[in-house]
């Protein structure tokens, strides 16, 4: 702002161009100067800074030729702002989750002059902003969505954020809760307190601690038992700034322990009957006892499975695996993968359940999910999918890239080659002839023809260039970061060469050549219109002199 105060004082000593040399030259901040004339915003001037960081010529040229047309849109809608307000305007692009791109502020000042209309940008790069504010979005969007119920209090134990989860499970609202101490809600038990408060003393230091089984209370005073997990939140100089407890409710386990306990017949008929895999495990890993749906699910019978070590099997095929979760007295979920009894393939959604008597660990229920048929279905839908997105970008006859590919991937050959400073060569071409073709063998011979030149027109070029098809017998080739014009030269003759030959289709010899014009970066042009145009411009120059040709744009 202070450059802008002084630069717009100068004004009755220097013309504007003067100016902008003058006071921007130097600066580390990317500056531009923009005019308004012709109905049309032009670069009138760009400092070093702004020209080494974005690498094009934009002296001279209007926004709309140099900018992709998403950038040009969000300039332009802030330019004309300015300009029909005649007041500054601030406007920021933070690219948040985007790890290539910076984030950026720019501010526009109105000038007139000699009856003209200028625009000063002075964009400055504000990355710091972006970590943070991706940071503070990752927060937000974890505390809301996740499906735990989770409390954040600060360092003086002041409840910062609950999430709706936490609402529906202990009944407070968050107007209650949110500004208030911690300790004024009777969420955990007195009895309990004492303990709490020790584990949020280490937490305050940094340290972590692991995740507790124990008993919550609802507002209405109901004990809940709940698995409880600290984190402690650190700031960027690794202070601690406030603490999070996530909450899961583990009252349905607990329940089922009691029951268990309670009463062993009803124990044995839920392991029975249960219409998943359960089997029974020691602390060593062996199956001691199984139910009739692992021997209907796996195939194999009693013997075979009494006996077996589960555990160690399980840690082969999942390596992650914590097997002393069970030990600690917490519940373990993974997928695991093993073969039935012919042979075949089950994929099984596995859950590892302590065996809990009076205390201790005694063993593991391990309760298996059949859901082979699911992923199954899954993988189906993942090959159709696959399937669906390669025909939204490829030709159905040629199975080559279509247009909508072919954009894609020559904006992004031009950025790589605006970076290295190379070239490319976009060739545009067709089949020669192809509607006497048509005509006189009919469509399905043309169509077998235009699937056999598409093939010579890939085997002609690098492994790594693009062969695409418009439709009809427009075909283009895309060749990236070319050395020279020499190179250019022997890819067309090379092409025109392989398709001279003739073709062997259903008994008949077809001749097919190709007439084809040439566009090169930067020669002519840097966007992908221009490099359309000239090379379309080239090809009609080519079809006019004869056909069975080619032309390079400009030569």
């Amino acid at each position: 702002m202070v450059f802008e105060i002084i630069y717009l004082k100068s004004r009755s000593i220097m013309n504007i161009k003067q100016q902008f040399s003058l006071f921007f030259e130097q600066m580390a901040d990317m500056v531009f100067l923009v005019e308004w004339k012709r109905n049309d915003l032009w670069y009138t001037g760009v400092n070093p800074s702004a020209q080494q960081k974005l690498g094009i010529e934009m002296v001279g040229r209007r926004l709309v030729d140099v900018l992709p047309q998403s950038v040009f849109t969000l300039l332009d809608e802030n330019y004309t702002k300015c300009i029909e307000s005649k007041q500054s305007v601030t406007y920021s692009d933070l690219n948040l989750f985007v790890s290539d791109l910076p984030a950026s502020e720019t501010s526009l000042t109105y000038i007139e002059e000699d009856d003209k209309t200028f625009v000063l940008a002075i964009t400055k790069d504000i990355s710091d902003l972006k970590k943070k504010a991706e940071d503070y979005i990752f927060l937000e969007s974890l505390v809301a969505n996740t499906v735990d119920s989770m409390l954040v209090i600060d360092t003086d134990g002041i409840v910062l954020k609950v999430n709706e989860a936490f609402v529906q499970q202990f009944g407070w609202n968050a107007s209650e809760l949110i500004g208030q101490p911690w300790e004024s809600f009777a969420i955990t038990p007195k009895e309990l307190k004492t303990q709490t408060l020790d584990t949020l003393a280490l937490l305050m230091k940094g340290q972590s601690v692991p995740s507790q089984e124990t008993v919550r209370l609802a507002k209405e005073g109901i004990a809940i038992h709940t698995s409880v997990s600290y984190s402690p939140i650190l700031n960027e100089e690794n202070q601690v700034v406030a603490i999070s407890m996530i909450y899961r409710n583990i009252q349905h386990l607990k329940e089922l322990e009691e029951k268990l306990e309670e009463s062993h017949d009803a124990y044995k008929s839920l392991f029975s009957y249960h219409k998943n895999a359960v089997c029974m495990v020691n602390e060593d890993g062996i199956i001691e006892n199984i139910n009739e749906a692992c021997m209907t699910i796996t195939g194999f019978p009693s013997e075979v499975l009494i006996g077996f070590n589960i555990l160690e099997y399980a840690k082969e095929i999942v390596p992650n695996l914590d097997l002393n979760k069970t030990k600690r007295g917490e519940i373990a979920n993974y997928e695991l993968s093993i073969p039935d009894s012919k042979g075949r393939n089950l994929c099984l959604s596995v859950t590892n359940v302590p065996i809990v008597v009076k205390g201790v660990v005694k063993g593991t229920y391990i309760i298996a999910q059949d859901i082979t048929e699911k992923r199954i279905i899954e993988k189906e839908r993942e090959k159709l999918q696959e399937q669906l997105t390669f025909q939204a970008y490829h030709d159905s006859l040629t199975e080559l890239p279509n247009r909508r590919l072919l954009e894609v991937k020559l904006e992004e050959s031009l950025v790589n080659v605006q970076k290295n400073e190379s070239m490319l060569a976009l060739f545009f071409l067709d089949c020669d002839h192809l509607k006497e073709v048509n005509d006189t063998f009919g469509h399905e011979i043309g169509d077998e023809l235009l699937i056999a030149f598409s093939k010579r027109l890939v085997m002609s070029v690098r492994e790594g260039d693009i062969v695409a098809r418009l439709g009809g017998d427009e075909f283009v080739i895309l060749l990236h970061e070319i050395e020279d014009m020499t190179q250019v030269d022997k890819v067309a003759s090379r092409i025109l060469t392989t398709l001279g030959s003739p073709y062997y289709i259903h008994g008949h010899e077809i001749h097919a050549t190709s007439s084809i014009g040439i566009s090169t970066y930067p020669a002519n042009g840097t966007t992908v219109k221009q490099l359309f145009r000239q090379a379309d411009q080239a090809l009609y120059t080519v079809k006019n002199a004869g056909r069975n040709g080619y032309r390079i744009s400009g030569v």
